[in-house]
């Protein structure tokens, strides 16, 4: 009897012990759907292969990157990255450097308001002079306390405008019709401008109410010109 009761009181130990693990671990990465593994094919064994092969991103290979503005011109470059406790990206370090006047400061850009374009390596983000001169800057050797909520707050308030740029940018991007990447998006006071090309009126039409689902945005300005 003792036995039984022993072998049951370790099943069940055993049971929350495995239990826990499936809870507190982080969802698996999802691999991109296509063409089933062979069950030889070869393990991935560094971190780019693994980033092929997930739609992930080495975060190697986003710091040091240069950063563009959505003009395209050079603007900075990432510094670091910060991470929340659950191991999310909450924010990209960025220097400026003489960009637009800045000095030699480091600037915490939300995560959601950075563009990262794997395909070519870049990172862009719409960044202003204004933006800058809200957001909160350090320096290199007095970093502040990103669980400070006033702060966190204005950065927040600072790039609001940058956010919903790479929102509507993302959202554009994963649009069927091709002609949306290359429409350029700039946000002003939640005011979004759409500027470029596309093919139909129905693409233009598109443009204007993808960028009106994102939150925050409290007109949309659409000049984009239809050249079929």
């Amino acid at each position: 009897m003792r036995s039984l009761v022993f072998n049951l009181i370790v099943s069940v130990a055993l049971q929350i012990v495995l239990g826990a693990t499936e809870v507190s671990a982080q969802s698996a990465p999802q691999v991109a759907a296509g063409t089933p593994a062979s069950k030889n094919a070869a393990p991935i064994t560094d971190t780019k292969r693994f980033a092929d092969n997930t739609g992930l991103f080495r975060a190697t290979s986003v710091v040091g990157s240069g950063v563009k503005d959505v003009a395209g011109k050079d603007a900075g470059k990432i510094e670091d990255l910060l991470l929340d406790h659950h191991g999310h990206v909450g924010y990209a370090v960025v220097s400026f450097g003489g960009f637009l006047g800045i000095g030699d400061k480091l600037f915490a850009v939300p995560w959601d308001a950075v563009i990262v374009d794997r395909a070519n390596h870049l990172v862009y983000i719409d960044v202003k002079k204004e933006t800058l001169d809200r957001s909160p800057s350090f320096a290199s050797d007095k970093w502040p306390d990103a669980s400070d909520r006033d702060w966190a707050q204005q950065v927040q308030k600072a790039w609001s405008d940058a956010s919903i740029t790479a929102t509507v940018k993302t959202k554009l991007a994963g649009a069927s019709a091709k002609t949306l990447l290359k429409v350029n998006v700039e946000t002003t006071n939640g005011i979004v401008q759409l500027n470029g090309t596309v093919d139909t009126d129905g693409t233009r039409q598109r443009a204007t109410a993808l960028a009106a689902q994102v939150s925050g945005v409290r007109r949309v300005v659409n000049n984009l010109k239809v050249e079929g």
